[in-house]
């Protein structure tokens, strides 16, 4: 029994050492997203206005989304879809509402609330959307605690971008 406890300790402190690192526009953008028939008014037709609500991560405490970070992922994710446009018709104007995340745990869920306002040049809301996205790291992603919630923090993102374009799909 108490070797189980000395194990135990050390894997908590193994798990929650390292510095924590934000999560990376890499990791978070959807890619291989130009096959998918998307609404042909929403063909380069997009940009990003503003994205609001992130934090930056401090590295002694636990990974976070920054806004930055989440806007390069969110265009670089419009751009791989064929979908973003400098000169653009529509503008997303973005609020990061929530990062629900654990403080410790060997399987780290993450869940992202988004709020995306669509509008055209005119300022019309096309539409309002709340979009709440989960994402597990497992130990099998990553031993590490500080990075399994990076990677879930990540994915989370990632999941909830993917469904913000499909909302720009066809034949809906």
């Amino acid at each position: 029994m108490l070797y189980m406890k000395i194990l135990l300790v050390i894997g908590l402190f193994v798990s929650f050492s390292g510095c924590a690192q934000k999560a990376s526009m890499e990791n978070m953008s959807v890619k291989n997203q130009k096959q998918l028939q998307y609404d042909s008014k929403y063909k380069n037709a997009l940009n990003v206005l503003s994205v609001d609500g992130g934090k930056e991560t401090n590295p002694a405490w636990t990974s976070q989304i920054d806004s930055l970070e989440f806007k390069k992922a969110l265009i670089e994710s419009l751009k791989n879809a064929g979908l973003y446009s400098e000169n653009s018709h529509y503008t997303l104007r973005v609020e990061i509402i929530d990062l629900e995340q654990p403080m410790f745990g060997i399987d780290m869920t993450v869940t992202m609330s988004v709020k995306y306002i669509l509008e055209d040049k005119e300022k019309n809301i096309i539409f309002t959307k709340l979009i709440k996205e989960p994402y597990t790291a497992t130990m099998g992603d990553a031993f590490s605690g500080v990075k399994r919630l990076r990677l879930a923090n990540e994915g989370s993102a990632r999941k909830n971008i993917k469904v913000l374009l499909n909302e720009f799909k066809g034949n809906k």
